[in-house]
């Protein structure tokens, strides 16, 4: 094993309940020997703080630099901030674009530590903070190799917004990290350098999960469940909306597991649909509440889709976790979902959006639980394959320990 490089992570927010898997790399990476530091713009959760600070000591160290989130905010505090060292340089737009006239990179550097930069592997989640990192390094607060890693809504949405939005970072950064072929495509597309674009899955602790087939008793309920947040990319509109044209026929009930903006819109489109008696609705559950939750169910359903906003999954982690236990699932052709779900093998896909196939599907899913076990199975060995948390883990080491060794110096800094 090549020798443990020191990592810095940053991030919008940490910890964050929603974003599980940068805890989950940078245990891993401490697991392998590294040193962790995470750079945070925003505090998260206060409990798992504290529990990770008990678990790791000094092998771990989490830095706010906090960042009002509104434009309204960032300039009630930008007069301040214009008195710290290179604060004309960091309004530089023609530099450092969005950045810069956001007041974000004003304020972050005003507020980032005055002390020589330690050399150190960056890791970035999500392309504008990846962006963020480089010009932070530009500006000589930060030393090192940046990698960084793209998600979902920073291929979509925000590029949507803005079309050129990594052309810098594509310059100066020196490792991307796409969580799927699909988005690896995209990227390359954009520009990004074919060489240093590689992908890098988000997986699971496959070793945390008992594959369970599943069998249906006599008279028993059709079970599904669905686990994600009420955001519109989530689909769960749709498995309403099919759901409530199978539910007679098949004798099923669906929990929807998770909160957000929709939930209340979600739960009046239940009821107006005559299912609210059917249709459970749990609000935020604790990890091993959702693992139990998805030992008691049959059938797993994520429907994702395009929001109107251009928002996209990359490849839930959610649906990894229901086939790891050994659920068949119902899911679409969406972003890289196919990547993770095989038709007829351990699951259904249907179009996004396709309320009429996503019903039929979850019709014949339901009338065929003889299919169940080994569509469970399937879907169990392909997380087990491909997905496994571990593995990813060791790659993202030798991955990020290769780039302290081969980059003796930050790449050249290129203006936008």
């Amino acid at each position: 094993m090549p020798a443990a490089p020191p990592v810095s992570f940053l991030v919008s927010r940490f910890p964050n309940p929603s974003e599980t898997f940068i805890q989950a790399q940078a245990e891993g990476l401490m697991e392998r020997g590294s040193q962790v530091d995470i750079w945070a713009l925003a505090p998260g959760d206060a409990s798992v703080l504290s529990g990770l600070k008990a678990r790791w000591g000094t092998q771990l160290n989490v830095h706010y630099v906090r960042l009002p989130k509104t434009l309204a905010g960032r300039l009630s505090v930008a007069p301040g901030a214009l008195a710290a060292p290179g604060a004309l340089k960091a309004l530089n737009t023609a530099r450092f674009g969005e950045d810069a006239s956001s007041l974000r990179l004003l304020i972050a550097s005003s507020r980032w530590p005055r002390r020589a930069p330690e050399r150190r592997v960056w890791l970035a989640h999500y392309g504008r903070w990846g962006r963020f990192a480089c010009a932070l390094r530009d500006l000589g607060l930060i030393k090192g190799p940046i990698a960084t890693v793209f998600h979902g809504k920073d291929m979509s949405a925000y590029l949507k917004k803005q079309p050129t939005a990594y052309r810098t970072l594509f310059k100066q950064g020196e490792l991307f990290l796409p969580i799927s072929d699909h988005w690896r495509q995209k990227l390359v597309s954009l520009g990004a350098p074919p060489e240093r674009t590689v992908v890098h899955r988000m997986g699971v602790d496959t070793a945390r999960f008992k594959e369970t087939p599943r069998t249906l008793q006599p008279g028993e309920q059709v079970r599904f469940i669905g686990v994600g947040r009420m955001v519109e990319k989530k689909g769960f509109d749709d498995a309403i909306a099919a759901f409530a044209k199978i539910h007679a026929d098949a004798n099923a009930t669906l929990t929807l597991i998770g909160d957000g903006e929709l939930k209340a819109q979600l739960q009046a489109q239940a009821a107006a649909l005559g299912i609210g008696n059917l249709v459970r609705f749990t609000g935020l559950l604790l990890h091993h509440e959702v693992e139990t939750a998805l030992r008691q169910a049959h059938i797993f359903v994520l429907p994702s889709k395009t929001a109107a906003s251009g928002d996209m999954e990359g490849i839930p982690v959610a649906l990894m976790e229901a086939m790891a236990q050994g659920m068949p699932v119902l899911a679409t052709r969406h972003s890289g979902t196919p990547e993770l779900v095989e038709h007829n093998v351990s699951g259904l896909i249907c179009d996004e959006g396709d309320r009429t196939t996503l019903a039929a599907n979850m019709a014949a899913l339901a009338a065929a639980p003889q299919r169940w076990p080994a569509m469970g199975a399937a879907g169990a060995a392909r997380v087990r394959a491909e997905f496994d948390l571990k593995t990813w883990n060791d790659r993202l080491f030798e991955r990020l320990a290769g780039l302290a060794v081969t980059s003796a110096a930050p790449r050249a800094n290129t203006a936008a």
